[in-house]
């Protein structure tokens, strides 16, 4: 009875660990955006700031310059943060709330695959994914130690993309970490400044179409 009862108690013990969620991330992820049609074209950055539910996404566009895109896990809200010049500053509000999951998930596939190594800092496994506009295939890494949902793509990742692929008009884009950082950043960094006027993603379209 007593091996009986110690063999219940380890297989518990056991599948508590294994199937125990991805950890919250709180701090910076940093990653190196390679265009791959585009030979010694230098690196972009992206920088993703987290506070497990509050997220900040910063890049950089040949349009607009730098620009934020501040998401709200719990209140499904977002504000992306974008500067015309100095007098026109803008916050464009959106909602997720009925993002359609399938329908992004049918723009790829992928599949666990043996295999690990360390990118940023970070323990990765390996997933082969499979873009299905172009028909092709690219190794991916992933952390298991942190969740997905803390980049905009591959939110359906058994965790935390490292390194990914994404198909674009412009070519396959690459997304490396680079580094990450453990320490939390400031939470002012998460709410639109004040110089900002908050307006919805149709008419900041119309704002641009008036002003030419």
């Amino acid at each position: 009875m007593k091996y009986v009862l110690f063999n219940f108690l380890l297989i518990q013990s056991l599948n508590l660990i294994f199937c125990q969620k991805n950890l919250p991330f709180v701090g910076t992820l940093e990653y190196e955006i390679r265009n791959l049609e585009i030979k010694d074209e230098k690196p972009q950055l992206m920088h993703i700031l987290s506070l497990d539910s509050l997220i900040r996404i910063e890049t950089n566009s040949h349009v607009f310059g730098t620009q934020s895109f501040i998401k709200h896990l719990i209140k499904k809200k977002s504000y992306l943060l974008i500067t015309l010049d100095e007098n026109r500053q803008y916050a464009i509000k959106g909602d997720f709330s009925q993002t359609d999951t399938l329908t992004i998930a049918k723009k790829y596939t992928w599949k666990k695959k043996f295999g690990s190594k360390k990118i940023g800092g970070l323990t990765a496994k390996k997933l082969k994914l499979k873009l299905l506009k172009s028909q092709k295939t690219y190794s991916c890494y992933y952390s298991k130690k942190y969740a997905a949902k803390y980049q905009e793509i591959y939110t359906d990742f058994p965790g935390l993309p490292l390194l990914y692929y994404i198909e674009t008009e412009d070519g396959i884009l690459e997304y490396r970490l680079k580094k990450h950082t453990t320490i939390a950043p400031n939470y002012d960094l998460f709410g639109v400044p004040s110089n900002y006027t908050k307006i919805t993603f149709d008419e900041f379209v119309d704002l641009l179409n008036n002003s030419h």
